[in-house]
């Protein structure tokens, strides 16, 4: 992170400054943990369901915060910015601080495939110091924790954006005006907070609201029709396995511990299984095809790829293997986990539980996973919670 001025700072979120001198200049950390906090740092205190963040202001300045941002007032003498919602102040400082720097700003966003695609992408860029989407900070939270990563050096950032409300993407877009934009898939995850997939569709398609650069094409997931209808004035670039797309493969295998696809009569090996790895990788490579001045190596990318934590990871134990795909459940992943599972040639146990945010639909959902089972021919079943049964 490049070192702010207090005077920067107010007058990026609007606030007051109480005992503090606005000529300072070194600021050089910006954190919402007061654990993190250490000498020239910013604390902002957020407000959650469970803690406010306010409480533990004290704890940041023992731990020698040389500025807060506080929503309250505050006793004494310590230097303090009054601000009237300190979460709209870290998106304002964010994007201020985003705007003082010069890179290209990839943003990625999706029902599924965001960390999967952003990690091997991240992994493919061969430009020094770049930045990425650390783990899965990718919420209104962390993507502004993300930014301030990032210095006058950086050349790329990589930043995943998840939503689970309408306007969500929205706030992201405009506070990070993407100069390039992938929308890995929509589907039915999170289904429980809207009332249709056209109303997910919408809200995902925000991402476009900060969109710096709207004649540019979008790489977009050309497999989900309902997806590209929405998108008809929208400048795009398409990938997946039909041949309407701009970028197909010619054929690809799955294989039970990985995948294989070729392009332009060269065959890559991708070290995902699943159709989750055959989807990110077509994301990259129309990333790559469409600028290519980014500096993109997928080859390398592949050879470097890290999966991200339990995602698709097989692990083996003596003579048992364990894919461990417990991060998160949707629909659309389980059925990829099970397709996976199913090409093991050995006694084949899926480990269940909830699929979450599915609303009214959640028993119709459950069921459709116990069919897919069956057709696939999954040996055993053991499933816990609320809706075990319609497994």
């Amino acid at each position: 992170m490049e070192k702010l001025s207090v005077d920067f700072i107010l007058k990026s979120v609007n606030g007051s400054l109480f005992n503090g001198n606005s000529n300072l200049k070194d600021i050089s950390f910006v954190s919402t943990d007061s654990r993190l906090i250490k000498e020239n740092s910013l604390f902002i205190p957020l407000v959650g369901e469970v803690f406010d963040g306010h409480n533990f202001i004290d704890k940041a300045f023992e731990n020698k915060a040389s500025l807060v941002l506080s929503a309250n007032h505050l006793e004494g003498k310590r230097p303090y910015i009054k601000v009237s919602d300190t979460l709209l102040a870290l998106h304002s400082l964010a994007k201020d601080y985003l705007g003082m720097l010069n890179l290209r700003r990839i943003c990625i966003t999706g029902s599924t495939g965001k960390t999967t695609t952003k990690n091997l992408l991240a992994s493919s860029i061969t430009e020094n110091d770049i930045v990425a989407t650390e783990g899965n900070t990718n919420n209104l939270i962390g993507v502004p924790q993300n930014i301030f990563r990032c210095s006058y050096s950086t050349k790329n950032v990589v930043l995943e954006m998840g939503m689970n409300m309408k306007g969500e993407l929205t706030k992201l877009s405009e506070m990070t005006r993407p100069t390039h934009i992938i929308i890995t898939s929509v589907n039915n995850s999170h289904i429980g907070n809207f009332n249709s997939l056209d109303e997910i569709i919408d809200a995902k398609l925000e991402i476009l609201s900060g969109y710096e650069n709207p004649d540019s094409p979008v790489i977009v997931n050309g497999d989900n029709p309902h997806l590209i209808d929405k998108m008809k004035d929208v400048k795009c670039a398409t990938f997946g396995l039909g041949n309407k797309n701009d970028f197909c493969p010619e054929k690809y295998t799955l294989l039970k511990d990985k995948s294989e696809i070729t392009m332009d009569s060269h065959t890559y090996s991708i070290s995902i299984p699943g159709m989750g790895g055959i989807y990110a990788f077509l994301a990259v490579y129309a990333l790559m095809k469409t600028y290519p001045e980014i500096k993109i190596d997928i080859n390398s990318g592949l050879k470097n790829f890290v999966q991200p934590k339990s995602r698709m990871n097989i692990l083996s134990m003596n003579d048992i293997t364990l894919i461990d795909d417990s991060y998160n459940a949707s629909p659309a992943s389980m059925s990829n986990a099970i397709d996976v599972l199913s090409r093991f040639s050995s006694r084949k146990v899926a480990v269940l539980s909830d699929m979450l945010e599915l609303g009214d639909k959640s028993a119709e959902f459950h069921k459709a996973v116990g069919e897919d089972l069956n057709s696939k021919q999954i040996d055993v079943l053991i499933a816990v919670g609320d809706y075990s049964k319609n497994y």
